[in-house]
């Protein structure tokens, strides 16, 4: 009785379940998924490394990411390395098949020592047979004369889109702004943007001098109009080398983004950012980790995704057997200088950190003494392999000093130093990040600093000293640097400047010879008044 009571036409309720249950699968199976797997930054490092990632600076000092990274490494042992970044690329395909889109956010065929000696071509090559789909370039492969570049483009099997280069002349486009994919089911498109200050930050006799960068924001949102538009894609998908913190501004005052991977910053992205309806994430640098996102599609809308940042861990991840050998091959005209032994350092040596780094104090005051300056400066690129102590060969030199770069001498008064000094720091420590420009802090040996982030643009250098004394402000002081051109900018009054036969990967590896072991310990060359 109760059941009739209550279920008066089980007939009828069964039928609505049923036609209720066709409903949820018919909207289940609207769903369409898609993969995006990116890499960024991987600097040319074709063989696995150790990378020891920046410590977060805090009000109350330096909190590290890494702890004992000597005992770390041990544990984990190297990372990246194309044959296992390979291998990683196609586990995650395998699990999606035909419904994988690989982008590369850039600066990816420069900036290991092999670079030096190829110029990109090996990872070029490495690239095409991994099966790339898209790339946008990233400031450093402007460090190549325009020709190469444009030949590394032709060599490459995938399009390498920028909508934010343009000719000096008649601002055409250089690049291809975008490109659309068909990926299983969806139409995917997908926009190019490379670093906006590429022109000021690398590339000093690169191809850079020859284009226009920009943020074009404009721009941008005619071509997302465009796009929308005449090819009515399922997903639009921005890959950039704008940087975390640039690009997120970029996607809030950007509209209409769907996915927007990021490089240039070298962020270790463990969870996406979602702003103005935009995902944005970033996958390390080094080959380290890539990045996979799946993102789930219903009608041209978002409605879903789910995110992983991969380890490359050469102990846990196997080297895919072809390009393993396409690295062997790469290396082997170049191996027997390469490898040369030529000192050993006591200290463990790496470049990531914001205001200095062991790396940084050992090239600056290497300039330093070899020039016999008062003062030397070196640019604060983030890439670089981390040297454990033990043995230095002529390749991890030219891993710290992946070009060949001349030697630079010039004079400077105290009061243009001193412009100098503010002028970088506001840069790099600029709240926005549309105007902050460069990487960390400029390397330098000779002077002591003190700052105070608090005080305003322009004014936030307490004290300088030069070897003991207090900074003149009308005194001439002799300064070498290399890799940097602020010297010939007539804000900062240089003098005498010249030029020098010297390359300053040649120089470092004699100065190793004479000075092993190396000690190059942080200490107190710039430090905070607040």
């Amino acid at each position: 009785m109760f059941f009739k009571a209550f279920f008066p036409n089980l007939a009828a309720v069964l039928c609505i379940a049923w036609i209720c249950a066709g409903s949820i699968a018919l909207a289940a199976s609207d769903v369409e998924q898609i993969r995006i797997i990116g890499t960024n930054d991987i600097h040319s490092y074709l063989r696995p490394i150790y990378y020891r990632y920046l410590d977060e600076t805090k009000p109350w000092g330096p909190q590290s990411r890494e702890g004992n990274y000597i005992a770390k490494a041990g544990l984990v042992g190297k990372v990246g390395g194309m044959a296992h970044v390979a291998t990683m690329i196609q586990n995650l395909r395998d699990e999606k098949p035909g419904k994988t889109l690989l982008l590369d956010a850039g600066d990816t065929w420069h900036g290991a020592g092999i670079s030096v000696f190829d110029k990109g071509v090996s990872m070029v090559d490495i690239m095409n047979a991994i099966g790339y789909d898209v790339m946008a370039p990233g400031n450093w492969e402007f460090i190549y004369p325009k020709e190469h570049l444009l030949a590394l483009i032709e060599r490459a099997k995938f399009p390498v889109i920028a909508y934010n280069v343009t000719d000096k002349e008649f601002e055409d486009p250089i690049f291809d702004s975008y490109v659309i994919k068909q990926v299983g089911k969806l139409k995917v498109a997908v926009i190019g943007m490379t670093y906006p200050w590429t022109a000021l930050t690398s590339a000093v006799d690169g191809s850079a001098k020859w284009w226009k960068f920009g943020i074009k924001e404009e721009e941008a949102r005619d071509l997302i109009e465009e796009i929308r538009a005449d090819e009515n894609p399922d997903l639009l998908v921005f890959v950039s080398h704008g940087g975390f913190g640039l690009d997120q501004k970029f996607a809030k005052r950007v509209d209409d983004i769907d996915v927007f991977f990021s490089g240039h910053t070298h962020d270790e992205i463990f969870d996406p950012v979602v702003w103005n309806d935009t995902i944005i994430f970033q996958a390390g640098a080094h080959g380290k980790f890539v990045a996979s996102l799946d993102v789930d599609v219903r009608e041209k809308n978002v409605v879903g995704y789910q995110y992983q940042l991969h380890p490359v861990i050469q102990n846990k991840i196997p080297a895919d057997p072809k390009i393993k050998k396409m690295v062997d091959d790469a290396y082997r005209p170049h191996q027997e200088k390469l490898d040369e032994v030529i000192g050993e350092t006591k200290t463990m040596l790496y470049r990531r950190d914001y205001w200095q780094s062991p790396l940084g104090n050992l090239l600056t005051d290497a300039l330093r003494e070899t020039m016999k300056t008062d003062i030397a400066f070196f640019p604060a690129w983030r890439y670089g392999a981390t040297l454990l102590p033990g043995k230095i060969t002529v390749e991890d030199v030219y891993n710290i000093i992946p070009t060949n770069g001349h030697i630079s001498t010039y004079k400077m008064r105290g009061k243009e130093i001193k412009s100098l000094l503010e002028n970088i720091l506001g840069g790099v420590a600029d709240a926005d990040p549309y105007t902050r420009v460069g990487g960390d802090m400029i390397r330098f040996s000779g002077l002591k600093i003190r700052y105070n982030l608090s005080r305003k643009t322009g004014d936030q250098i307490s004290s300088i000293t030069v070897g003991e004394t207090p900074l003149s402000l009308d005194k001439i002081y002799s300064i070498a640097s290399v890799q940097t051109r602020f010297h010939n900018n007539p804000l900062f009054g240089a003098t005498y400047v010249k030029e020098w036969e010297k390359i300053f990967a040649e120089e470092l590896v004699q100065y190793i010879r004479s000075h092993s072991p190396i000690l190059a310990p942080l200490d107190e060359r710039i430090m905070s008044d607040y």
